[in-house]
């Protein structure tokens, strides 16, 4: 048998205490020697290196027990950052995330989209100064990562369907021309779900809803998002819900979209959480409208579940309004639709909630450097929070 190279050995110990420091946030030689079955000569030449790399640092003493007193190694998870970027009509708002997903700076622009060159270089200078004071503050910046509301390109390099914000055929160079960091696009319901898998890493097979004006969806498939080879799985905005329905903005008629967005609720003049207000006080006709809106989504989430049997996430602006009350309403028209009688899955509302899709976003750039440093293929970053 051919002997492991020394330095692949070296390797693969260092990530194994990496990878055991970030799961566990903070250990002791003892429990890394107990943990990981190395020689403490060797773990006490990795700490040292990781500590010069600033992926640790030095914790506080143990309590002594009668004998030496042990020193906790923390992971940094400052070392390196990420940020999430989302464009919108009437302004841009970024967030910065550190290795364990948490937000720890954020900035809000009102700066009204437009698909121009002026404006891409005014956003560049707007988030090369957020990072900047990042780096500053915290750790060198990964990448900056847009969530956008459209469908992109197989390779993730342009917007093929933007129909909403009016930008169909946007690259992501054009985007970022005058940004100094890796950038990336990702669609912003698929960035909600990144998130919602960093929240809950027991997530296996799941069909995320997210209600908002304009509803979108996402897909999980065996513990990861499932985005397919033309980027756009969980697309159930567009299924068919009422054939030759109302006219949706993709130009067919009767989409989810048309029945299940929140903005069809509210009438004369009435915001989305006026009528939420009101139903809480009991008026019959808001329920009546509520109960037709709960049969569009349910009929809805049967469609998908017929492809994709999964557990069933709600997110979005109309899951912040929604009562347990009205989520076990809503799984059980799901029951009542379903061909094959009562079936096991959860229907939830999202652990998440402001900025989702901007810190899903960020978190794939914190995924991909994460499972670099623990020398793990898939999914380490997801068990180190």
């Amino acid at each position: 048998m051919r002997a492991t190279p020394s330095t692949a050995v070296k390797q693969h110990n260092r990530n194994a205490m990496t990878r055991y420091l970030y799961t566990h946030h903070h250990v002791t030689k003892q429990e890394l020697e107990h943990g990981l079955g190395l020689s403490l000569p060797t773990i006490t030449q990795n700490l040292r290196m990781l500590e010069e790399n600033g992926l640790i640092r030095k914790g506080k003493f143990h309590e002594s027990t009668g004998g030496r007193k042990a020193r906790n190694y923390e992971f940094n998870p400052n070392h390196r950052t990420a940020i999430g970027v989302v464009m919108r009509a009437t302004g841009v708002r970024m967030c910065a995330i550190d290795l364990y997903g948490k937000v720890i700076e954020q900035r809000q622009d009102a700066l009204p989209y437009r698909n121009a060159n002026v404006y891409y270089q005014r956003i560049g200078g707007i988030i090369n100064n957020f990072a900047a004071d990042i780096e500053n503050k915290h750790g060198k910046v990964l990448g900056v990562s847009f969530a956008v509301q459209g469908i992109l390109s197989p390779d993730a390099s342009t917007i093929t369907f933007g129909t909403i914000m009016g930008n169909t055929g946007l690259t992501i160079d054009t985007i970022s021309q005058s940004v100094h960091y890796p950038c990336m696009m990702i669609h912003d319901s698929d960035a909600s779900a990144m998130a919602e898998l960093w929240a809950d890493p027991s997530l296996t097979d799941a069909i995320c809803v997210y209600l908002e004006r304009r509803p979108s969806g996402a897909v999980i498939v065996g513990g990861k998002l499932y985005q397919g080879p033309n980027h756009c799985n969980g697309t159930i905005e567009h299924m068919t819900l009422v054939p030759g329905g109302r006219e949706c903005y993709c130009g067919q008629r009767g989409c989810m979209d048309t029945y299940c967005s929140p903005e069809t609720l509210p009438e004369d003049y009435e915001s989305i959480p006026g009528f939420f207000s009101v139903l809480e006080q009991g008026e019959r006709h808001h329920r009546e409208r509520m109960n037709e809106w709960l049969d569009y989504v349910a009929q809805a989430i049967v469609n998908a579940r017929s492809i994709i049997a999964g557990d069933v996430i709600v997110g979005g602006e109309a899951a912040q309004h929604l009562t347990q009350d009205d989520i076990d309403a809503l799984r059980h028209r799901v029951v009542q639709r379903s061909p094959f009688g009562t079936i096991n899955f959860t229907l939830r509302k999202s652990y998440c909630g402001e900025d989702q899709n901007i810190i899903g976003a960020a978190l794939r750039y914190v995924e991909d450097y994460a499972n670099e440093i623990c020398g793990v293929g898939e999914h380490a970053s997801r068990a180190g929070r």
